[in-house]
């Protein structure tokens, strides 16, 4: 039954059934995400289906694993090889099958950012293909250049499957250059972190696609807050005046246990504890509306004095090296441009994890410990 017809009955059923307090990560409308569960479920299962008995092996392993679950990565291939089946081994019948799972867990605002960050490795193939042409051929960096050229490919995403999707517990991950999503479906709720997000360069400095821009809306809702703070709040707010590079949450980097920093949130004005739900917003708008409402109640539960804003870097100059980071019990979301080819910092590293229940863990009782990488 497709999402629609399920979300139909689903609004009668929100419609006639008590409204019950809503506990800590607990959907206030669970007859929504009962049908976008179903609709996970089903185009997961087709995926599954579609593909050949080696495939198949290839793609799937048990929800406990846990090399197999945390052994995500934003970094290409030849520097961190990957599990599971890739986009290059499907057939056309396979990757529509692919796209509609991944569709079907994801917004059309994820699903966007998703495919964009794919298309964009073709983009970079290109930038890198082109400057690499232009070196001599006695240059030993070319051979090295053009060997290693090949990561770049929007065929080189790997998909897994976790556990059994006709069952309660189950999951996914997809990942490759500056990608990583897991979601988990537990007990009939969905959770979508650790979710990682990346692009070199951020904005295409020439050619064809001149101008376009990836995850530029997390950047300009976080300096639309840090523009609001006075001299005090800024001091309060802003960690250090370099970005420290082990301070990114990424992967082998859990938070589970870090110290908030930067200013709470009940030290906002209305004004911007509203610009700073419009970040957290931006990140949570990734996952489905079904997904992303359960964690918009988990945070506001967590309460205003648990969530921090924290800044590191300049202020002033939005192309210049800096993070920012949104921690509290049910949220860590960091942002930081890191160095890119032209010698500025045209180059960003994105990430939203939940410190209390990354892959589902809280729910799934089970702990998920990520082997650290450099």
């Amino acid at each position: 039954m497709s999402f629609c017809k399920i979300a139909a009955v689903a609004m009668l059923t929100a419609l006639v059934s008590p409204v019950s307090g809503a506990m800590a990560h607990d959907s206030p409308d669970h007859a929504f995400e009962a049908a976008r569960v179903n609709t996970m479920q089903e185009a997961t299962l087709a995926f599954l289906a579609s593909l050949d008995v080696e495939q198949r092996a290839k793609a799937t392993t048990s929800l406990d694993d846990n090399v197999a679950r945390t052994s995500w990565s934003n970094l290409p291939l030849s520097m961190a090889p990957r599990a599971g089946v890739a986009i290059k081994e499907m057939t056309g019948e396979q990757r529509r099958a692919f796209h509609a799972m991944m569709a079907a867990a994801f917004s059309s605002q994820g699903y966007l950012k998703t495919t964009t960050i794919f298309w964009h490795e073709d983009v970079l193939h290109s930038i890198v293909a082109d400057f690499l042409a232009s070196m001599p051929d006695d240059d030993p960096r070319k051979s090295q250049g053009l060997q290693f050229l090949e990561n770049y490919d929007s065929e080189l995403f790997f998909v897994s499957v976790f556990g059994d999707p006709n069952s309660r517990n189950w999951g996914w991950t997809v990942t490759g250059h500056h990608y990583a999503a897991n979601f988990t479906v537990a007990d009939g709720k969905i959770a979508f972190m650790p979710l990682f997000l990346g692009a070199n360069p951020q904005v295409i400095p020439s050619g064809k696609y001149a101008g376009w821009r990836i995850l530029q809306h997390e950047a300009d809702r976080a300096f639309a807050l840090l523009d609001t703070l006075d001299e005090s709040q800024m001091r309060t707010a802003v960690v250090a005046e370099e970005v420290d590079a082990v301070v990114f949450a990424g992967p082998g980097k859990q938070p589970e246990g870090d110290a908030p920093v930067g200013i709470k949130a009940s030290e906002l004005t209305p004004l911007q504890r509203r610009l700073l739900r419009g970040v957290i917003d931006e990140y949570l708008a990734d996952a489905s509306d079904e997904a992303a409402l359960r964690q918009r109640e988990a945070i506001a539960q967590d309460g205003m004095d648990a969530l921090h804003f924290a800044w590191w870097g300049p202020t002033d100059d939005p192309a210049a090296r800096y993070m920012f980071r949104v921690h509290g019990p049910s949220i860590l979301i960091d942002y930081v441009r890191e160095r890119s080819a032209d010698g500025g910092y045209n180059h960003v590293h994105s990430i939203a994890r939940d410190p209390s229940n990354d892959y589902g863990s809280e729910w799934l009782k089970l702990h998920y410990e990520e082997a650290h990488q450099e």
